[in-house]
């Protein structure tokens, strides 16, 4: 007979499950997924930033040999509802305007890459070759590609039923901000941009959609939110909620946010699978991808800080104008992220007087869509950096400065009505300063500089949303913000666990199995995980702003200890015991009564019962073994901290510079696996670095964009990257069954302002601020450049 043993699989760095099929090249991607008679769509998109259609000419490519069909503007407008409708628009308050989108482009086109003519082939080469037969004629219009220039009276309108190019418009605000600034000691002023960047998941879109009169339409697709996909092809093309199923596959390349909007492509495939009866497939390339998703941040910060002698803020004021782009993707319009990183901008600070105005201003570019850091990312340099140069200005030691502002009493609410939970910001910032050892950092640059060398350390704070409640999901995204899982024993003493979220790589499968392994007492190779199917699984709000360790691991772990509950009951009736007993333990597959370890029985029994037995069970006991629970945090929103630090050397006569230390300290929480926590923060960084100082989604005055390959969009690679350090300091959250915070969103957006204040420490050259991003050897010779003029 076996002891009772305590085997915690929560807190351990196992691998991860899903790697061995994916290093093994058995994952299963869209792209892999081919039904009998498939066909392939090609869209012919537009080479006009801003113009008119004059006339489509179709008849060469319908002609074209191996064509099934050729889809345009008209003929889809006429099968749907426009895409904007209400459930897909944010409810922020505000003055909104809503343009009227409909898959294809019908009379203009508002940016390069907007879809205009769809063409159906037996292969995607016919399909290829025969759109470019078709023949389209244009009426170019002056392109808007400056917000700035945009919100001006006299500027051309985008969409001319329009009062202004203004999407959307309002105010967060709270306390006295007036009476902060009159008794301010020193007003900080300046504008910062954070300009176009984002990510580029190594997948592209994809999809294929099926139909047939009995079933209904089946959609194939790489989302992150196949619930809320499904209620929106439902209600815009007019379809029985139970005729559409959406499904997502078993593996994803990444999304980072992008995957998370409702797009044209979806409908259009949907239409002509309807259509044409058959099997419908489409796959982005990648030109496709860098023309039309990914892009997010764009926000001009005309920011102003009012301040006392000794560092403390009283107050801040924010003019903020975002580039939305066009403003047509579903759930977000290209203004939620801006207005994110509105409510996020005093991040970690305890600052009670804001007034932030927020403008999100449409023109010629593809509409923004989210990125990791969501919204936050030029708010955090704006915010974080602008701490710096009121350091410099008042002669005092920047982390002095930090120190004074960062909250210390939880829970807290901002200004703008974030609620941070709980942690320890204080402390987490004095681990980094230690462990960047900031004053040895100091005294060597001093020694440094007399051998004319320049060293400068930097620092910057993250709080980073750990799943967003329902409280604040509902109002931004008309979205509930609940975490759900099912978990069910099967006839074998298996555990099956099905996860209203669908994962994009960041591990849920691993992280999950660990959670509900401790709950029930098994091994994590008990357990398996199934999502994505939107017929089998429950209702959620997808993947994404951290959701997944914080309420989905949550909802599984409390459907877990309703089974508990009652697997307890049938224990005791099997072992002859009270049905009230309660001093069980779940371990070994087996659960065992603690007051007298020979009374124990199987997991398999208990199934054997439940399932196949149900005669054995207590009278008036329900057969089966499955629990379903939603979890909501009993607080409106959930965050942690991160603090980052960077030890960089300038070169004053190029500007370029290097990283020598780059150090992140970081609070998840419980760490569930503690290997798939460091990977989370090492990939945000990266991603943070990379959005700093090479990517850029770069266009011309015309609108044209220019960062259509990967050669022009410059990824990092491994030798653009330092080490990075990471310090766990983690402070468990009372508000998750487990303590568990949410862990990967937020991570890039400290990164800007720390390498930003490390080069401007470095430089120590009076008058020298990096107001603009990306961070580039030349933009730093070109500050210096003027400095001497």
């Amino acid at each position: 007979m076996t002891t009772v043993t305590e085997t915690k699989w929560v807190g351990r760095s196992i691998r991860r499950r899903e790697d061995p099929r994916l290093l093994v090249g058995q994952g299963t991607y869209i792209a892999d997924l081919t039904l009998p008679g498939t066909t392939y769509v090609q869209l012919v998109r537009s080479p006009h930033a801003h113009a008119r259609i004059r006339h489509i000419d179709i008849s060469k490519a319908q002609n074209h040999p191996g064509v099934v069909a050729v889809l345009t503007g008209q003929e889809i407008a006429a099968a749907m509802q426009p895409i904007l409708v209400p459930a897909m628009r944010p409810n922020l308050g505000g003055d909104l305007q809503v343009p009227t989108v409909y898959p294809l482009a019908i009379d203009k086109v508002n940016w390069v890459g907007e879809p205009i003519v769809a063409i159906v082939a037996e292969s995607k080469y016919v399909a290829e070759d025969a759109s470019q037969l078709v023949e389209i004629e244009y009426e170019a219009l002056t392109a808007l590609v400056n917000p700035e220039e945009a919100m001006k009276p006299d500027a051309p309108k985008i969409y001319e039923d329009w009062k202004s190019n203004v999407l959307w418009h309002g105010q967060l605000a709270n306390g006295d901000v007036e009476k902060a600034f009159r008794e301010a000691d020193y007003i900080l002023s300046e504008r910062f941009y954070g300009h176009r960047t984002g990510a580029a998941p190594m997948e592209t879109r994809g999809m294929v959609a099926s139909y047939d009169n009995f079933t209904g339409l089946t959609l194939h697709i790489n989302s992150q939110r196949p619930h809320i996909l499904r209620m929106a092809i439902s209600k815009i093309m007019r379809i029985s909620h139970d005729k559409v199923r959406v499904i997502a596959p078993k593996d994803v390349g990444g999304a980072f946010g992008t995957k998370a909007p409702v797009y044209r492509e979806e409908f259009i495939v949907s239409y002509l699978a309807m259509k044409l009866k058959r099997p419908v497939k489409w796959i982005e390339n990648r030109m496709e991808s860098l023309m039309t998703i990914g892009q997010e941040r764009d926000q001009i910060h005309n920011l102003e800080i009012a301040v006392r002698k000794d560092g403390k803020i009283l107050g801040v004021k924010d003019r903020m104008i975002a580039d939305s782009g066009d403003g047509s993707n579903g759930v977000y319009m290209g203004f939620v992220m801006p207005w994110l990183g509105a409510a996020y901008l005093t991040n970690a600070y305890d600052i009670p007087n804001v007034h932030i105005d927020l403008s999100c201003v449409v023109t010629n570019k593809p509409c923004l869509s989210p990125g990791r850091a969501f919204g936050e990312f030029p708010a955090r340099f704006a915010m974080d950096y602008a701490m710096h140069l009121v350091a410099r200005e008042l002669n005092l030691d920047p982390r002095d400065v930090f120190q004074k502002n960062i909250i210390k009493k939880f829970p807290y609410v901002t200004a703008t009505g974030v609620t941070h939970d709980s942690g320890d910001y204080e402390g987490a910032f004095r681990a980094l300063i230690e462990a960047i050892d900031y004053d040895r950092v100091k005294e060597e640059q001093k020694e440094a500089r007399k051998n004319g060398r320049l060293i400068g350390i930097g620092f910057a704070m993250g709080a980073e949303m750990s799943g967003i409640g329902s409280q604040f999901f509902v109002p931004m995204e008309n979205q509930p913000g609940y975490g759900s899982a099912t978990v069910k024993v099967d006839t074998y003493g298996m555990i099956q666990v099905f996860e209203g979220d669908s994962p994009q790589g960041q591990g849920h499968e691993t992280t999950i199995g660990q959670a509900v392994a401790d709950e029930l007492g098994v091994s994590i190779e008990d357990i398996y995980i199934s999502y994505g199917d939107t017929f089998t699984t429950p209702f959620a709000s997808g993947t994404l702003g951290n959701r997944g360790a914080s309420y989905t691991v949550s909802a599984a772990v409390l459907a877990c200890r309703k089974l508990r509950r009652k697997m307890q009951k049938i224990a005791a009736h099997i072992l002859g015991l009270p049905l009230e007993t309660e001093d069980f333990v779940f371990t070994n597959r087996e659960v065992i009564w603690e007051q007298d370890e020979t009374k124990r029985v199987s997991l398999l029994e208990i199934a054997d019962v439940a399932i196949l037995a149900p005669t054995k069970l207590p009278p008036g006991m329900e057969a089966g073994l499955e629990a379903t629970s939603y979890f909501e945090a009993d607080i409106a929103s959930m965050l942690s901290i991160g603090a980052h630090a960077a030890v960089v050397e300038v070169n004053p006569e190029t500007g370029a510079f290097k990283i020598l230390r780059y150090v992140i300290v970081d609070d998840c929480g419980v760490p569930i696996n503690p290997m798939l926590v460091r990977g989370q923060v090492h990939g945000g960084a990266v991603m943070g670095l990379g959005n700093a100082l090479f990517e850029k989604y770069a266009f011309d005055e015309a609108g044209q964009p220019l960062s259509t390959t990967l050669m022009e969009y410059h990824m990092p690679s491994a030798a653009d990257v330092p080490p990075i350090e990471m310090i766990e300091f983690n402070v468990p959250t009372p508000y998750t069954p487990l303590g568990t915070k949410g862990k990967g969103e937020g991570i890039p957006a400290p990164v800007p302002a720390t390498l930003a204040s490390a080069i401007t420490d470095a430089l120590d050259c009076p008058g020298f601020k990096i107001l603009n991003l990306p961070i580039t050897p030349e933009s730093i010779w070109r500050i210096l450049k003027e400095l001497k003029q």
